[in-house]
């Protein structure tokens, strides 16, 4: 119970801050997403149970309130747990370096599906122009970001779930 509340509470401080101050604060086009960075930092640590229901929680929020189409968030969030439960098997012995490596797939693979679905749309983007204003400085931005998420959220799921000590 007490993970479920610290979660929405996190999730609530990530996406006030990224509504507020980090979508702000441009680069060329691109911004970070905190709810990402906090979704694959959540999904990489070992102890967390929830990470799913969180992302699709997440996904559900963000879409309701996005003016992309409803599934597409929720798509790229659940893809964000995805690639983390993937590489937390992977590259188990260096989590810091699996949290960079999720951040840039998983956020190569959101904005790809931010941009499928705008074409889809009927919105003239070519991938050349979303490559260069948007995707890269949000990968920028995001890998910038990545480091400090994955240390608020580590020491946010040591205090929930403290390692057992044997006597």
């Amino acid at each position: 119970m007490l993970a479920h509340l610290v979660c929405a509470i996190s999730l609530l401080v990530a996406y006030v801050l990224q509504t507020t101050i980090v979508s702000q604060t441009p680069l060329v086009n691109g911004t970070a997403d905190l709810i990402l960075l906090f979704f694959a930092a959540w999904a990489l640590n070992e102890r967390v149970q929830n990470s799913w229901l969180w992302a699709f929680i997440g996904g559900l929020m963000i879409s309701m309130l996005s003016a992309m189409p409803f599934y597409v968030p929720l798509i790229g969030y659940l893809g964000v747990v995805g690639i983390a439960k993937l590489l937390r098997r992977r590259v188990w012995q260096a989590p810091i370096l699996a949290m960079f490596i999720v951040t840039l797939l998983s956020t190569l693979f959101q904005q790809f599906i931010y941009v499928v679905a705008l074409q889809v749309n009927g919105a003239p983007i070519a991938w050349g122009q979303a490559l260069d204003a948007v995707i890269f400085p949000s990968v920028l931005l995001n890998l910038i970001f990545a480091l400090p998420m994955f240390a608020l959220v580590n020491d946010l799921v040591g205090r929930i779930y403290p390692l057992e000590v044997e006597a």
